[in-house]
């Protein structure tokens, strides 16, 4: 009857996994790119990244030593205005070199923003000039498109940065997490040390209280056999008088 019990009992099957999470989960997983200029771009991005800064410092070092000359022939506000502006972004550059050299995501952010901010004016700057423009001439054409090619320009010099700014990110996330878990794990251990340290120490009290009631037992016992001696003698000592 047991048996046949066993055999009617149906087998649990394990539990199926959903086709929609597996599909997900496939997505997520993006494979590598066989394109030879995008592998080599990923390879070189951090010299990529060192030879825009570079580039973006003789730049503004140039746009400086323009200021600081206009400033010197023509004192105005407008070129003590163009010089500070220029000051802050050599400042900002060089913020940009320290990041990349020390990983330092916040100061890599700092450029990103700053340089998002002056896409966006030359953007404004190229839409105005083009509303502005009573008539079309070749020009104003040339002035454009050297506008228009040098927001293409700073964009892809943005978009790289930005993609090494966010491995930076990845890459201390990853840190973080790693010696978080080495602390938690550290403190693990010393609470079992603690424990283990607490426990040692209270094994020898134990010791030292068992030995203490052997004592005392056997001093007790010492004692009544002394005790019933004396009777015994006393017993005697009457027995003969």
């Amino acid at each position: 009857m047991a048996k046949d019990k066993d055999k009617k009992k149906p087998k649990k099957l394990p539990p199926k996994k959903d086709a929609k999470k597996q599909e997900s989960s496939r997505k997520n997983k993006k494979k590598p790119s066989t394109n030879p200029l995008i592998v080599a771009i990923e390879r070189n991005l951090l010299k990529i990244c060192y030879c825009i800064a570079i580039s973006d410092l003789i730049h503004a070092l140039y746009f400086a030593v323009q200021a600081t000359i206009l400033l010197v022939v023509r004192f105005h506000i407008v070129s003590s205005l163009a010089l500070a502006g220029t000051i802050f972004w050599v400042l900002v550059v060089i913020v940009l070199l320290v990041g990349l050299w020390k990983r330092r995501p916040a100061f890599v952010r700092a450029w990103i923003l700053f340089s998002g901010v002056g896409f966006v004016m030359d953007i404004l700057f190229l839409l105005w000039g083009i509303t502005s423009s009573i008539t079309v001439d070749w020009d104003h054409l040339t002035e454009f498109t050297i506008i228009f090619i040098g927001i293409l320009v700073e964009f892809t010099c943005i978009y790289f940065i930005y993609r090494y700014y966010l491995l930076m990110e990845g890459s201390a996330g990853s840190k973080e997490a790693e010696t978080g878990c080495c602390k938690s794990g550290g403190s693990k251990k010393s609470t079992d040390r603690k424990t283990k340290s607490g426990s040692e120490k209270k094994k020898p009290d134990d010791k030292k209280k068992a030995k203490e009631k052997k004592a005392k037992e056997k001093k007790k016992a010492q004692d009544k056999k002394k005790a019933d001696a004396k009777k015994k003698a006393d017993a005697k000592k009457k027995g003969k008088k």
